[in-house]
């Protein structure tokens, strides 16, 4: 039993259907999704459908619409339509979200075709409204839709002529791409699993009763599952049988199906006689075979006489003929056990669940069930179960074969006494000289060995070899006795060791020792794995080893490997659990367990340090007491979390340690489960989140470990406000706001953080410490708290990389129709003053000074001159060489007397010739010379070779200013006028 649940345990999440039962049905022929949200699991399309009739008479005229509902046979509705015609079923889908759908239809037994929007997207057979345009089939359907949002206009045709059924079968199934690909794989992977398993079945009793004539039990319950296989085809997914055979014809098909359905129950009747022979009544026997005898004739004659109308009106009756069987056969199985027949519970089990799921199916497909309801897909499951059943069935019986054999055998006893004596020895290397001892003293055997296998050298290596201890003895496994024993897994009985050229002579040879009669055995694992070979030489008594001495040393090496696995599986466990100690002990958090009646049962080092208990003391009750006095809060929140089972998180509580002083921690608290899923206790991991670690984890959202460890390294105050050299970047998206508002909320988010994403990285990759992210804009700093020599390059280099990465990401905007994004840097060097501002609860690492307002003004200066890069004087000193850099104005800072210059950083995205840097510097300089004319010459070529160039065109348009309206003689160079601004 327990093999039996723990497999259904197993499959069991095989055969859960994710449906959202929740979401709205059908009323009206309409169903809005608008209220419910995104589709995330397959929906139900069960309720009130549209029917457009389509024949005409001997029904309602052609186009008459009425509310049916669905699934169902539409001859159930009441409103006087016909059981043969056909019909359009309508629905109409409202409040998807755009994308990709699929469109589950289950088998229809006649010919259906699928529409949506007045487009035909799948069809079956031929749909006609008279029968001769029609062509049945019995097929499902799996429609991929695409929408954009808008309403969907589905309609179901179905045209039944020739048959008993109308109507819809079952509720289509509705959701999205992924979600209806991962039930499609499901549903196939359960059709598929127990079409196999049936297969396998079949063979599995053929086989037995090919090697074991007497086992006509077994070929009976082969051929019943043979005999299903058809059917469990049909029901799949999608009609298998069609989907091998095209060709065939639907009366050929159903034909089949319910032919093979009644020799099914016939040899299940007649495997379950053989199987418990004295509950089975031969009156009663027989008169269960006649009734199937008679039904397997009215199948014939029904489909003789009216095709596949014939076959379904047999069908619709001879439900009553597989109820009788199927009952009488579980009165048998249970009778069985109620006398506690050998397997009788078993199978009382297997059918019961099989039957159950049998009638179930057998009931809806006939429509004497109602269809409302959860969609229980049984049938599958139960019939594995059954599978299930019958092998536990047959292991039972060999079982019994296997003991009552050992029983017979009063010498094997002594095997008990081996067992005894391996069993009380866990340490490996002990365990097996023990092994060899006893194997001498039980076969009286002159000396044993073991060899056990080395995968690395593929070698069969003396573990332990009496006579020959002091020395190791390694050969091939290909080589000698022991070799060849290992290679086939066999015994190997040599009465004359020399005779037989398998025996490898070296080894007497080495050892000094005369082997007369050998006996080797594999030790095999029961899961089939080789672990080496036991050998036993030259009986005391100078006789040759005899099959009862085979016997004994295969069972023995059976035991062996018991042993010798449970004594490497506690070797294993006793290395895990040192290994879980010792992450324990270098666990920085606190690990406290508590058990079921939440006892403290083990405290980690670092739990006792950080609520002040002493080891010795970590699981005495008053530790526990002391902590819940200190804490009254923590045993609700304990208690919730063993109640519910759900794990709970306790952000920066306080926490009063031992020691008397209050500490800020995060709690989990978590269930822990036993393996029967039982909760076997509480789980608690204590964060102490104290200053020092609360400013560590603080200064990781923004600074690269190697800058934080150098910062926690020392004693000074550097933390908590010093001033520094330092380079500041401000960079901001162009144009953000006019963006935002052509973008839906999602959207602006999904491009901030795509950009911000490789931004952050650019900022990374050259030591920057990340300020802060503002709206659309970031703020980075370099050499805070600690400066560096390269702290401009560092800053300059991240904004040329920045410049780089817009490339990719416009690229990959562009892609999906996106809108190029666009970048202003400005980056400033000088003085700051740096340090953590906040609360104690929550602080941040920050600077302020005159290079971060001058880094920000610069951003914005970007959009006056038209570049992606400016840099102010001190910067563009630092950088010198390492990259191209373009003079571009003189401006007056704020708290400064003197003008400044700032520069252009010129990258490869926005490349300027040599020759256009060239002629804008001597523009420059004619300007600071007060040449205007010259300066006007230089800019204009400047723009000849540069046509868009900006700066040029503003110094220009200047110049020309310039001309007609010189400026005064002390003038510095900085242009105050609102014109050419």
């Amino acid at each position: 039993m327990a093999v039996i649940a723990l497999m259904c345990l197993l499959m069991a999440p095989l055969f859960v259907e994710n449906i959202d039962r929740a979401a709205p049905k059908p009323v009206g022929g309409q169903v809005d999704y608008s209220a419910h949200g995104p589709l995330t699991a397959p929906v139900l399309l069960g309720g009130q459908w549209r029917l457009v009739w389509m024949s005409g008479a001997p029904g309602p005229p052609a186009g008459t619409v009425q509310m049916v509902k669905a699934p169902g046979r539409w001859t159930d509705t009441g409103q006087g339509l016909p059981s043969q015609g056909a019909g359009s079923y309508r629905l109409t889908i409202t409040g998807l979200q755009a994308g990709r759908y699929i469109l589950h239809v289950p088998t229809i037994y006649t010919a259906s075709r699928v529409s949506v929007n007045g487009r035909v997207l799948s069809e079956r057979g031929a749909v006609g409204v008279t029968p001769a345009t029609s062509r049945p089939t019995v097929r499902s359907h799996d429609v991929a839709i695409d929408t954009d949002g808008g309403p969907l206009e589905l309609a179901l045709d179905v045209s039944t002529f020739g048959q008993w059924d109308n109507g819809m079968a079952g509720p289509p199934l509705f959701g999205t791409a992924a979600t209806m690909e991962r039930w499609i794989a499901l549903h196939w992977l359960r059709s598929l699993l127990l079409v196999t398993s049936l297969l396998l079945l079949a063979c599995y009793g053929v086989i037995i009763f090919i090697f074991r004539r007497q086992e006509r039990a077994s070929f009976y319950f082969g051929l019943a599952s043979l005999m299903n296989v058809p059917v469990m085809s049909i029901f799949a997914h999608d009609n298998m049988i069609l989907l091998a055979a095209p060709g065939l014809s639907v009366t050929a098909m159903l034909t089949v199906e319910y032919l093979t359905v009644v020799i099914a129950l016939a040899a299940l009747v007649a495997y379950t006689a053989l199987l418990f022979p004295k509950e089975n009544g031969r009156w009663a026997f027989w008169s269960i075979q006649t009734l199937i005898a008679a039904d397997f004739i009215a199948y014939c004659v029904g489909v003789l006489v009216d095709g596949n109308f014939g076959l379904a009106m047999v069908s619709f009756w001879s439900v009553w003929v597989r109820l009788a069987v199927l009952t009488y056969v579980l009165w048998q199985v249970g009778l069985a056990t109620w006398r506690h027949r050998p397997g009788a519970a078993v199978y009382l089990l297997g059918m019961l669940v099989c039957f159950g799921s049998l009638i179930y199916q057998d009931l809806k497909s006939n429509n004497l069930l109602p269809s409302t309801g959860p969609s229980l897909d049984l049938m599958p499951l139960g019939m594995l179960v059954l599978l299930l059943c019958q092998i536990v069935i047959m292991a039972e019986r060999w079982g019994g074969a296997v003991d009552s054999a050992e029983s017979s055998n009063n010498e094997l006893r002594q095997l008990l006494d081996v067992n005894i004596a391996i069993a009380s020895e866990i340490e490996l290397n002990a365990l097996l000289r023990r092994i060899v001892t006893v194997t001498s003293q039980i076969l009286r055997a002159d000396r044993s060995s073991l060899f056990l296998h080395d995968r690395k050298t593929d070698e069969l290596w003396s573990m332990v070899a009496e006579g020959v201890e002091s020395r190791e003895i390694r050969f091939p496994v290909s080589s000698g006795l022991a070799g060849n024993c290992f290679s086939t897994g066999a015994a190997i009985n040599v009465t004359n060791a020399y005779a037989d050229p398998r025996f490898n002579q070296a080894v007497d040879q080495a050892t000094g020792y005369r082997t007369r009669a050998a006996l080797s055995a594999p030790i095999i694992t029961r899961d089939g794995r080789k672990l080496g070979v036991m050998q036993a030489f030259n009986r005391i008594d100078g006789e040759p080893f005899d099959e009862a001495d085979v016997a004994r040393i295969m069972a023995f090496a059976a035991q062996a490997a018991v042993a010798i696995e449970n004594a490497t599986l506690f070797a294993e466990v006793a290395s895990e659990r040192n290994y879980n100690d010792s992450i324990l002990r270098s666990m920085s958090s606190g690990v406290v367990t508590l058990d079921r009646e939440a006892n403290v049962a083990k405290l980690n080092a670092a739990a006792c340090q950080i609520l002040g208990v002493e080891p010795e003391a970590a699981g005495a009750p008053e530790t526990r007491d002391a902590l819940i006095s200190n804490n009254p809060w923590l045993p609700d929140e304990i208690a919730a979390v063993a109640a519910t089972g759900r794990p709970k998180t306790l952000l920066d509580a306080d926490v009063r340690t031992l020691r008397g002083d209050t500490i800020s921690a995060n709690i989990s608290i978590v269930p822990l489960m036993a393996d029967d899923a039982e909760q076997a206790g509480l789980l608690i991991i204590v964060e102490d989140i104290s200053e020092g670690k609360r400013m560590q984890g603080a200064m990781r959202r923004f600074m690269t470990q190697n800058v934080v460890d150098q910062i926690m390294g020392r004693e000074d105050e550097l933390l908590f406000g010093a001033a520094c050299q330092a380079s500041v970047l401000f960079a901001d998206i162009r144009n953000f706001t006019g963006m935002a508002e052509q973008l839906g909320p999602r959207d602006t988010v999904d491009m901030l953080n795509e950009i911000f994403t490789d931004l952050f990285e650019a900022v990374a990759a050259a030591e920057g410490l990340l300020d802060k992210f503002m709206g659309d804009a970031l703020m980075a700093v370099y050499g805070a708290p600690i400066s560096s020599d390269r702290d401009p390059l560092n800053a300059v280099d991240s904004a040329v990389a920045m410049s780089a990465m817009l490339v990719a990401i416009n690229t990959r905007r562009a892609a999906r129709g996106g809108i190029d994004l666009r970048l202003g840097v400005g980056i400033a060097s000088g003085e700051v003053v740096a340090g953590t501002i906040g609360s104690p609860k929550r602080m941040d690492y920050t600077v302020i000074g005159d290079s971060v307002n001058l880094a920000s003004r610069l951003e914005k200066i970007t959009k006056t001159y038209g570049v992606g890069i400016v840099v102010c004087e001190d910067t563009a000193r630092a950088v010198g060489g390492a990259h191209r850099l373009r003079e571009l104005d003189t401006i007056r800072v704020r708290g400064r007397t003197q003008p400044s210059k700032i520069f252009q950083v010129v990258t490869a995205e926005a490349p300027l010739s040599q020759a256009a840097l060239a002629t804008y510097a001597e523009g420059r300089t004619a300007m600071a010379e007060g040449r205007w004319a010259d300066a006007v010459a230089a800019f204009e070529a400047t723009l000849l070779l540069a046509p868009g160039d900006r700066p040029a065109a503003l110094m220009l348009e200047r110049c020309r200013i310039l001309v007609s309206e010189p400026p005064a003689t002390d003038w510095d160079g900085v242009w105050d006028s609102p014109r050419a601004a």
